[in-house]
């Protein structure tokens, strides 16, 4: 009995020490934002998962996109439809980031240097080891295809 109430409060106190690791857990604030020229209350589907990693960087989705029939939209509630191309353009890029990650998307289409900037910042946990593909589709008002798109990609970890 004198071994056990000896035994006991060493076994608690190792108990604390092994569930209290010295571990930070890394707790990134806020949700995902998307800003800029881009199209409010839009749901995008594409047809299945994991379609950018074939599209060969090709990322601006337009009628003569190969993946075009691919692409359904709700706006605003009216139900999964095909994407109106002659409306509307898909951009997407896909990034690979760490299990724990918050998105910050902005679009700006700028017509006077027919320009197009699709920047993504990325904040990330450093010690989630797991690594996902994040598509990052976004529907936007249409623009002419001659216009030069570019991806601003950042990282950051926390």
């Amino acid at each position: 009995m004198k071994r056990f109430k000896l035994l006991f409060p060493l076994l608690l106190i190792a108990v604390s020490i092994v569930t209290s690791s010295c571990k930070k857990k890394c707790i990134i604030d806020g949700d995902d934002t998307l800003t800029g020229d881009y199209i409010e209350d839009a749901v995008l589907y594409p047809e299945s998962g994991h379609l950018t990693p074939s599209m060969g960087g090709n990322y601006v989705i337009n009628a003569t996109h190969p993946y075009a029939e691919r692409m359904f939209v709700n706006i605003n509630g009216s139900g999964k439809v095909p994407v109106n191309y002659s409306n509307y353009t898909v951009l997407c890029y896909p990034i690979r980031a760490k299990c724990n990650a918050k998105y910050e998307r902005t679009v700006t289409i700028d017509h006077t240097n027919q320009s197009v900037v699709y920047k993504i910042a990325v904040t990330q946990c450093d010690n989630c080891k797991e690594v996902y593909l994040t598509e990052n589709y976004v529907l936007v008002p249409a623009f002419p295809s001659n216009y030069a798109v570019s991806y601003d990609v950042s990282f950051t970890d926390k």
